[in-house]
């Protein structure tokens, strides 16, 4: 981990990372359960990466659609 993302995830409060977390793990949850496969077939450290992975995933996303509900509380067309 560098220390510009170590840096951003301490400024987030102990709340959001956690609901982060948690909508993380379900998501990964449900994407072994798509793949056909087992929580047991994954080591620690494969969960860990993949439950990371998801929350960069989870992250990212969000700032796409808190701008498009900006855009639209402002009565801004960008095209959606």
């Amino acid at each position: 981990m560098t220390e510009g993302e170590s840096g951003s995830k301490s400024r987030m409060p102990k709340a959001v990372r956690k609901r982060l977390r948690e909508a993380a793990v379900a998501k990964v949850r449900q994407d072994i359960i798509h793949a056909g496969r087992t929580e047991a077939e994954y080591d620690d450290e494969d969960l860990e990466y993949l439950v990371a992975e998801k929350e960069k995933e989870i992250w990212s996303g969000l700032g796409w659609k808190s701008f498009g509900v900006v855009a639209l509380l402002l009565g801004i067309n960008i095209g959606i």
